[in-house]
């Protein structure tokens, strides 16, 4: 039988392998620094562009600041949090689900629902869905006997 330390030594090195994050080793991926600039709009003064896909200076340093960051092991969020006390909220191209920004997110499917439901009820309303049994007979109409005989009049002067 094996002493405990050998076979718990194979086992702990793989593990300790395993959760050692890129950020920890210093190894960055190109794919880290995309994920972050994909939330921060370039401060070049270009048309609002996130820095992922700008291509001027700025958005440069700014991928090497977000690389830096990253290799220092900050979170995304910290990252979001310096940007927004420079620039302000603005330079995040999403606003946050919080506060008052929470309403970016919620108000347009509450609008996609209402505007639903009019198109809905506006489509019954026409076919005269509204609730009525569509196999019942609809009353006849009538109409009052001076206007039937005017009509009889009028369309016998017609020939």
């Amino acid at each position: 039988m094996n002493p405990p330390s050998k076979v718990f030594a194979p086992i702990l090195c793989l593990a300790v392998a395993l959760l050692a994050s890129p950020a920890l080793l210093g190894e960055i991926e190109w794919d880290d620094v995309l994920r972050v600039t994909d939330n921060i709009v370039c401060t070049c003064g270009c048309p609002t562009t996130v820095v992922s896909a700008c291509s001027c200076g700025r958005a440069g340093e700014m991928n090497r600041e977000v690389r830096a960051k990253l290799e220092a092991g900050e979170s995304d969020e910290e990252i979001y949090d310096f940007y927004v006390a420079q620039f302000g909220a603005q330079v995040l191209a999403a606003p946050r689900a919080e506060g008052f920004n929470l309403l970016g997110w919620i108000f347009p499917f509450v609008v996609l629902g209402l505007g639903a439901g009019v198109v809905v009820a506006t489509y019954r309303r026409l076919r005269g869905e509204d609730g009525q049994d569509s196999s019942a007979p609809h009353p006849e109409r009538t109409v009052d006997p001076r206007v039937r005989e005017r009509i009889q009049r009028e369309l016998a002067d017609l020939d």
